[in-house]
């Protein structure tokens, strides 16, 4: 796989993109509404939010959007651009970590958002409309800071790639139809919890992504020797089905069959079973993220997996790459 065309979009002057999301073959930044189109032609803004948004998500739909504060309490969801409602989260160290939001529709169901509303470390799935909430329930959690929330592309599992205290990475996935059925699930640490790249080392799970319905792409690092790994985890076992070394952070993935995108500093395509770079893009600034923990801000980046392409903002242009 390789780069097969580049796109440049130029940005108005004047205008700061501060969040950027594929509709469709448009790219739209949700903070004043301002659609970009990949014949260089763009429009808007045409509403200005006064507050400090900076993020957005979009449903698989293009229906719904969440605009808010990466490393806030508050959110707003959009429908077709006009706000629906407020949202909020726990303060507890939420000006230290992303907020963890994602927008999905359950199979035969109504479009829903699993987000924290009230607890960093409570799920919980709502109906978009309404805010009628599936996952009610009481009772104790367990203590893991939510981040990062992203499903399957089957809309069957829920991964959150967050951390616990003091502070280590690690993820949870979880059952989609059995968290409805029987959220106190939503509660516990599951099987993926004790995954290890060594029999006697903790594993330290930076960022995760899905490549298809049943694998996970991880990057890791073992906590006694600093290791950094690229792996991939398979729900259906319980297992890494495979591994390697890799010689710096890799960051956010967009994770693409046998290979995938990283976005630590720029983007970089990986071979995910050796972990060669087969490609780079330097000229292409993407931060530092290589946690749900963030310690400066990350430029504006939209992935788009299905299509093979994604896009990063700069100060004056946007530039898609679309690979083949």
């Amino acid at each position: 796989m390789k780069e097969i065309s580049r796109t440049i979009i130029p940005i108005q002057h004047g205008h700061n993109v501060r969040t950027l999301c594929w509709h469709g073959d448009d790219l739209i930044d949700w903070f004043g509404i301002v659609r970009f189109k990949l014949d260089g032609t763009s429009s808007g803004p045409s509403v200005n939010y006064a507050y400090r948004f900076d993020h957005a998500v979009s449903s698989p739909n293009g229906k719904y959007v969440v605009l808010y504060e990466q490393r806030g309490t508050k959110g707003l969801i959009l429908r077709a651009g006009k706000i629906l409602r407020e949202i909020n989260r726990s303060f507890y160290h939420a000006n230290v970590y992303e907020y963890p939001v994602v927008l999905f529709t359950l199979p035969d169901g109504p479009d829903v958002i699993a987000h924290c509303p009230e607890h960093y470390n409570v799920i919980e799935i709502e109906e978009v409309e309404s805010g009628n909430r599936l996952t009610a329930r009481t009772g104790e959690a367990a203590d893991f800071f939510h981040s990062r929330l992203q499903v399957s592309p089957d809309t069957r599992y829920l991964l959150s790639a967050g951390w616990l205290w003091h502070p280590f990475d690690m993820m949870e996935v979880f059952d989609i139809a059995q968290a409805v059925q029987t959220p106190e699930i939503l509660d516990q640490h599951g099987p993926v919890w004790n995954i290890k790249l060594t029999d006697d080392n903790p594993t330290e799970i930076h960022t995760a992504a899905f490549n298809g319905p049943d694998l996970i792409v991880f990057s890791g690092e073992t906590e006694e020797d600093g290791t950094l790994h690229l792996g991939v985890y398979s729900i259906k076992a319980n297992a890494i089905v495979s591994s390697c070394l890799v010689d710096a952070p890799v960051g956010t993935l967009m994770p693409l069959g046998n290979v995938v995108v990283s976005f630590f500093e720029s983007p970089k395509l990986l071979d995910l079973a050796t972990g060669e770079v087969l490609c780079r893009w330097p000229e292409l600034s993407t931060g530092k993220q290589n946690s749900s923990i963030i310690m400066e801000p990350v430029p504006p980046i939209a992935l788009d997996p299905a299509n093979r392409r994604f896009a990063v903002a700069g100060s004056e242009t946007i530039t898609v790459v679309q690979l083949g």
